[in-house]
C-alpha cells in the first residue's frame, strides 16, 4: 500500500497520475495499480509526495507562494524543512512525517473526497461537452419518472446490467470499459455515443417494473 495511502487516506485528498494516452491508471505486472505517483492534492496545484522512508516532498508550483510558506514555516522552527530547491518558476522542500501536522495545513491540503480512493474513476476526466440530444433524453426520463420510488435505485444496476450484454468474446468487458475511460463518459452518455441508445431503452422497458402512463 502507498506510504501517502497508508497515513492520510480519510484526512486528505490523495490523486494519482494517470496514463494520458489511455486515460487509466498505470498497473505493475501483478495487475495492482502502480501508487509511486500518488500525491496529496493542495489549493493553488501545490502537491505532497512521499519521498522515501518517512520522509515527504513538497512541490510548490510559484516561485513567490513557495516562499512565503517557507518564511511561514520558519517562524515556527527553521529546522522543519530540508533540501530546500529553487528554480526560476517553483520550489521544493522535503520535510519528515513527525512535522506533517505543522507543515501540511499551510499547503492548505484539500480535504473533500479525502475517503475517495486515489484509482477511482471519479478521478479521472470526463467529457463534459457530450450530451444526449433532449428528444432521445426524454425516453430514459420517461421511464425514470413511471418507476416507483423504491424501484429508482434500481435503473444504475439495471445499466450496468445492459453494458454487461454487450461484451463478447472479441470486445471483452475489460475493453468496454477501457473504451469507456478513453472516450471519458458516463454509462448513458457512453450508451447513446456508440449506438446502443435504443436497444438500452427497450432493456430498460423489459426488465423495470414501472407503470405506463
Amino acid at each position: 500500500m502507498s506510504y501517502l495511502i497508508k497515513k492520510f487516506k480519510g484526512i486528505y485528498r490523495i490523486l494519482c497520475e494517470y496514463d494520458r494516452d489511455t486515460n487509466s491508471f498505470s498497473k505493475k505486472l501483478d495487475g495492482t495499480y502502480e501508487d509511486i505517483d500518488c500525491y496529496i492534492v493542495c489549493q493553488n496545484n501545490i502537491k505532497i509526495f512521499h519521498y522515501g522512508g518517512s520522509v515527504l516532498q513538497a512541490y510548490i508550483p510559484s516561485k513567490k507562494r513557495g516562499k512565503n510558506i517557507i518564511e511561514e514555516i520558519n517562524k515556527n522552527d527553521i529546522s522543519m524543512i530540508f533540501d530546500i530547491e529553487e528554480t526560476d518558476t517553483e520550489i521544493l522542500f522535503k520535510f519528515k512525517y513527525s512535522n506533517s501536522d505543522k507543515i501540511i495545513p499551510l499547503l492548505k491540503p484539500k480535504t473533500c473526497g479525502a475517503n475517495i480512493s486515489p484509482f477511482s474513476s471519479k478521478n479521472l476526466p470526463r467529457n463534459k461537452d457530450y450530451k444526449i440530444p433532449d428528444e432521445e433524453l426524454q425516453l430514459y426520463k420517461k421511464i425514470l419518472k413511471n418507476i416507483p420510488e423504491n424501484q429508482r435505485l434500481n435503473i444504475g444496476i439495471m445499466t450496468n446490467n445492459f453494458i454487461k450484454t454487450l461484451a463478447t468474446r472479441r470486445n471483452t468487458m475489460e475493453n468496454i470499459k477501457a473504451d469507456m475511460r478513453l472516450k471519458g463518459l458516463k454509462s448513458k452518455e457512453y450508451i447513446h455515443c456508440i449506438g446502443k441508445w435504443n436497444n438500452y431503452i427497450n432493456y430498460l422497458k423489459e426488465n423495470m417494473q414501472y407503470e405506463n402512463n
